[in-house]
């Protein structure tokens, strides 16, 4: 090529791929995307301090009450709940420390006459959270009732739960996908609901129609058990074994097998349980475990009575109580959610009582915190612990 052709050429391509640089640093310079709505409302000053998650959603940080000042907790005002995000199993950070879920009606009361989205807001959901009461998860709002019960499978991708239908007038009682959001209906009926997973998560105990079923998640069929099957709302499934936590007691059994291995009574030694049946029902009252609840590896169990509680190692079978003194914070009080190795305890769903346990497992009296965790709605309840053996079971990040 004659060289005058060359250097023209090369002065064009020069030329070209400046104007080029020129317009593409132009257009990085001009062209700013404009700002969502959240970003814009963040960039207000709110008299509450209140940081916006979505346009109608924002959380409040509220110092907690308790024995050490100026720890701020998260507190949820949740107004559209479809935008809240949901639980992602394939986040790994929402399963760095054990989780709780709870019921929620987010939104206020309203009447029949107000608008769909007032009406599904007020309506109950289930929601899930951290221990430490950050990372608030949406878990599934498909139905329309009043939840009863909920239990998480061991591998957290499975929520079994009942609630009082609006539709088919009873309760149903359902398992929710969280991975792939689809619910299947096991039953429904007017009775009582008991959830109770396998330790592998293969397969889940309910109650429906006052019989025991037995479902298998990966065939989806339910067998019935046997007249002689044992397990109760309260319970866990671990090493082999079935830990029933009943209204007088805890009785263990060989999952495999089904036979008995040994039980722990409640009753006092001067009580046998054949004279227990015949004293009346006052005095049978004291006794009953209205509530209970189970460590994840079965190795505690906890009850109150009416007037009493009961902390029970399932290991030595010893037995602790006490008599409930109600103006008084008891040694074995808020033990609603008993953490692994019971060196933690949490209860509560809409204002958290939380509490790091003495090395005897009993209530620490100048070590204690409390706060609110939900913001707006109504009411929130039935709090139940899973992913229990996170973080070695600590229910915050720096104890392990």
């Amino acid at each position: 090529m004659n060289s005058k052709y060359l250097w023209t050429a090369l002065a064009a391509l020069i030329f070209i791929n400046g104007c080029n640089q020129e317009e593409s640093s132009t257009l990085s310079t001009a062209v700013e995307p404009p700002k969502t709505d959240v970003e814009l409302l963040n960039e207000q000053k709110w008299d509450d301090n209140r940081v916006y998650v979505t346009k109608d959603n924002y959380i409040l940080m509220k110092e907690a009450n308790g024995t050490i000042p100026g720890i701020m907790k998260p507190c949820f005002v949740v107004n559209s709940a479809k935008e809240w995000p949901r639980e992602d199993l394939s986040n790994t950070d929402s399963y760095d420390l054990p989780r709780v879920d709870f019921r929620w009606n987010n939104g206020d009361f309203v009447s029949a006459s107000a608008s769909e989205k007032a009406i599904y807001e007020s309506y109950d959901k289930v929601w899930s959270i951290k221990t430490d009461g950050t990372d608030l998860r949406l878990v599934t709002d498909d139905f329309s009732g009043d939840v009863r019960i909920m239990r998480r499978s061991p591998n957290n991708r499975y929520l079994a739960y009942s609630y009082a239908s609006r539709t088919s007038g009873g309760t149903d009682k359902v398992v929710f996908d969280v991975q792939t959001q689809k619910s299947t209906l096991l039953g429904t009926d007017l009775g009582h609901s008991q959830f109770l997973w396998a330790e592998d998560s293969s397969y889940l105990y309910f109650e429906d129609r006052a019989k025991y079923w037995k479902y298998d998640i990966v065939s989806g069929k339910t067998t019935q058990m046997d007249d002689d099957f044992h397990f109760s709302e309260v319970g866990v499934i671990y090493g082999g074994k079935r830990y029933v936590v009943a209204g007088l007691g805890i009785s263990v059994y060989n999952e495999a097998t089904g036979r008995e291995l040994y039980g722990v009574s409640v009753l006092p030694i001067e009580l046998a349980e054949r004279d227990y049946l015949n004293i009346n029902h006052e005095r049978k009252m004291k006794y009953v475990l209205k509530n209970r609840s189970i460590s994840p590896d079965g190795k505690y169990a906890w009850g109150e009575s009416a007037q009493y509680r009961y902390f029970i190692n399932l290991e030595t079978k010893e037995v602790k109580s006490e008599k409930i003194v109600r103006s008084e914070v008891g040694d074995y009080q808020y033990f609603e959610q008993l953490g692994l190795n019971a060196n933690y305890v949490r209860d509560g769903a809409g204002g958290v009582i939380f509490l790091k346990l003495n090395e005897d497992k009993t209530v620490p009296k100048d070590k204690w915190m409390n706060w609110p965790q939900v913001c707006s709605g109504h009411s929130a309840t039935l709090s139940w612990l899973y992913n229990g053996f996170a973080n070695n079971g600590a229910f915050i990040k720096e104890d392990k």
